[in-house]
């Protein structure tokens, strides 16, 4: 090859290696450019979702002061109206409601993932979710239930178990496994419940540890919500029929 071809080759080829660099070059500085700014974007919503979980932790604080002052005022109420029947039915309210602690017999159901797991298998199938506690919550409520708790939890008509990966959400708060159930009510007819629970035998199927037992005393503290209620009715209004 004479040297003015190769002249002209090396040049063509240095113009392509120095298109090259420039391109990387670039697409390098816009990726920074774009990271830079997406940083400062996230600086940004960092600072006003701050703002806003303040907000809304100062409402939450002026509605708990709200409900609690409403409260004292329907205590005194009753106190003042010197009504026994008044007082009674206040009671049983709050009995129904959940709005205080129950203790009585029933028995305590134990839930917990598979410790073995069958192999090509999917492992959704080894692991408790929310529907199967909602399902064996309404087993006990058929069976005579009066008060019901999940790790502690109160379960009330506004608590829903909301699964969230491989935990629980119950009233707000997240609770890993075991989920630990207990019922208050007559515990033979609550056991027997779970023993004929469809549920429980599915349960059991996939290998679901669940372990059931009798008690003469079960205590269940009230709704962790109690003094929070205008959270859960805020959209209900009272209607005369």
């Amino acid at each position: 090859m004479n040297k003015p071809a190769s002249r002209y080759i090396l040049f063509i080829v240095f113009m392509l290696l120095g298109t090259v660099m420039a391109w990387q070059l670039k697409s390098t500085l816009n990726a920074k450019r774009i990271a830079a700014s997406s940083a400062l974007n996230a600086s940004v919503l960092r600072e006003e979702i701050t703002e806003l979980k303040q907000d809304i932790e100062e409402l939450r604080a002026a509605i708990d002061e709200n409900i609690a002052l409403q409260n004292d005022i329907i205590r005194e109420y009753i106190a003042l109206q010197n009504d026994n029947q008044l007082s009674r039915e206040w009671e049983i309210i709050k009995l129904h409601t959940g709005l205080v602690g129950v203790e009585g017999p029933g028995i305590t159901v134990t839930l917990n993932d598979a410790p073995v797991r069958e192999p090509d298998m999917p492992t959704s199938w080894f692991i408790i979710h929310d529907s199967d506690i909602r399902a064996i919550l309404n087993d006990l409520k058929k069976a005579g239930a009066q008060a019901i708790a999940i790790n502690g939890e109160r379960v009330v008509p506004m608590s829903e178990p909301v699964c969230a990966g491989p935990t629980i959400i119950i009233n707000g708060n997240r609770y890993p496994v075991p989920f630990i159930i207990e019922a208050i009510g007559d515990p033979d007819a609550l056991t027997e419940a779970m023993n004929l629970s469809s549920k429980v035998a599915e349960l059991k199927h996939f290998n679901i540890q669940v372990d059931i037992k009798k008690s003469e005393k079960i205590t269940i503290s009230k709704f962790s919500g109690a003094d929070k209620l205008d959270r859960y009715i805020s959209g209900l209004e009272v209607v005369d029929k």
